[in-house]
């Protein structure tokens, strides 16, 4: 069946967006979202509706609908596709114009009644919608009996195929002997991920913020091989993790890659004269390699990535705290309108529990007025934190409410879960265990949309104590024996000293080898 929807057309049989120039692949769910909106232009439709009708058969986050909602702007180009109503929903504003199959047919009547629905079609739609309806509710009625529906389905989430592929570009390893080239190590990095930016929405990239805290946990150091990083593999849920290394001298340079994937390894060699347009050529070699296009211009590095200094903070951030804080403050000492190196080194001085320094530079922070969405949202879950430490639960409740709305409608999966795993630890401390439940489980299904084995089997640890705690022995220990059985398997050694901890507290003895 074909569509007319602007100045496009829809192919359902192929799942293809075509316009004048350019055609576009439609992921299934999204298509199921852009057809549900489309036929009921104008109309607003709740997240609920979307929820209950799209992904009946699953239990997922709001955030899958964030997530078709944005890449449906990106086929179409336009923002205004679909009008965000807030507390409301979602209203499609173009029409959905039904197109003959073949060149044979007649043509489309210029009567807009003879090209509209018939009563028997609008009756049976509304028949079809009531019964969906009705088996959603007797689907809720039976999960509400169910007594093992606290524990999430890894098979069967949608959550876990949110994305086709999962990307990590590591720091740029350069092997020039003069000039000042050690903004390259995470600048570099930085540059290739926002040219990736501008790859369609269901290729998740990692941040570069992250990158270290991921090679962390994976006991990769500075100086990593190519057999380290398969470490990766299994710790970050990546499907492809790029490798490069820089060589050479003044309008001379030779930029070496390696595309990882599992069990495979694609090696090539970039010449070039400049080594930023060497890391654009490297970027648009890894879409080729995706099979994805860059869809719109780079978005512009942080400039915090071409500094030596904070490189060197981000590099012990993980694993030296108080080097790492000694190099934030001598780089907020020059750079004082840095709000990435603000709230990094706030979340140290919380870590060292020195609540009072880490509340007064998260408030300078948050004056700074470059914040986006990313950052507000940071900021307030440090207040959050901050607060829940010091035993301030309604204040620190009002802060992580502040830091979901910051990102409500943004597709920041990493600081959605983070949020979701600071509230269920907050509501644990203070012993509101089904809130805390519930928490975990929310960060659960996060982890999930970006495949983190490190967020999905933590908080699957959490949740499984809180079971524990509300007395439900058997299904906490049948929690804590799946993610043990994952961590076991994929080798998380991050998470050995917690699987070791929560062991004790469950009265769990047999942990196995992997933690000899």
């Amino acid at each position: 069946m074909l569509y007319q929807i602007n100045h496009y057309v829809l192919n359902l049989q192929t799942r293809t967006l075509s316009g004048a120039d350019v055609s576009h692949h439609i992921r299934p769910k999204t298509l199921t979202v852009l057809m549900y909106l489309a036929e009921r232009s104008g109309k607003v439709i709740t997240k609920n509706e979307l929820l209950e009708v799209i992904w009946d058969d699953v239990n997922v986050d709001d955030g899958v609908i964030f997530q078709s909602i944005r890449e449906i702007r990106q086929l179409f180009a336009d923002s205004n596709i679909i009008q965000n109503h807030p507390r409301k929903g979602y209203a499609f504003t173009a029409a959905l114009i039904p197109l003959p199959v073949d060149k044979g047919s007649k043509a489309k009547s210029n009567n807009p009644d003879e090209n509209s629905p018939t009563v028997f079609q609008l009756y049976w739609r509304r028949f079809a919608i009531a019964l969906t309806v009705l088996c959603l509710l007797l689907l809720i009625l039976a999960q509400m009996f169910n007594s093992d529906s606290h524990i999430p389905d890894n098979k069967t989430s949608e959550a876990v195929t949110a994305f086709e592929q999962n990307i990590i570009v590591l720091p740029v390893k350069h092997k020039i002997a003069y000039g000042e080239h050690d903004w390259l190590y995470l600048g570099g990095m930085e540059q290739v991920i926002a040219k990736l930016k501008a790859l369609p929405a269901s290729i998740y990239i990692h941040d570069g913020i992250r990158i270290p805290e991921l090679m962390h946990t994976a006991g990769l150091s500075r100086h990593f091989t190519s057999a380290d990083i398969n470490k990766l593999f299994s710790t970050s849920g990546a499907s492809l993790i790029i490798e490069t290394e820089l060589h050479g001298n003044i309008s001379d340079y030779k930029l070496a890659y390696k595309f990882h994937v599992k069990n495979d390894v694609k090696q090539g060699v970039i010449l070039n004269t400049d080594i930023k347009a060497a890391l654009n050529m490297l970027a648009q070699k890894i879409a080729d390699f995706t099979k994805q296009p860059l869809q719109r211009s780079a978005d512009e590095p942080a400039k915090e990535f071409s500094d030596a200094l904070f490189a060197q903070a981000m590099i012990s951030y993980e694993a030296d705290w108080q080097s790492s804080i000694s190099f934030f403050e001598s780089y907020l000492a020059l750079n004082p309108n840095s709000v990435i190196a603000g709230i990094y080194l706030s979340k140290l001085y919380l870590w060292e529990k020195q609540y009072q320094k880490a509340k007064t530079l998260i408030d300078t922070t948050k004056k700074i007025h470059a914040i986006n969405q990313q950052n507000q949202a940071d900021i307030d879950l440090i207040k959050a934190r901050i607060a829940s430490h010091q035993k301030l639960w309604q204040q620190a409740e009002q802060y992580f409410e502040h830091a979901s709305k910051a990102i409500d409608t943004a597709p920041e999966w990493y600081i959605k879960a983070s949020i979701a795993e600071a509230r269920g630890l907050h509501y644990l401390a203070k012993n509101s265990l089904a809130e805390s439940a519930q928490a975990f489980q929310n960060a659960i299904k996060l982890n999930q949309i970006t495949q983190s084995p490190i967020g999905t089997n933590s908080n699957t640890l959490h949740l499984s104590y809180v079971l524990y705690q509300q007395g439900e022995h058997q299904a906490a220990k049948q929690l804590f024996q799946q993610a043990k059985n994952n961590i076991e398997t994929t080798k998380l050694e991050f998470l050995y000293s917690m699987l070791e901890d929560y062991s004790s507290k469950l009265q769990i003895t047999d942990l196995g080898v992997a933690l000899k």
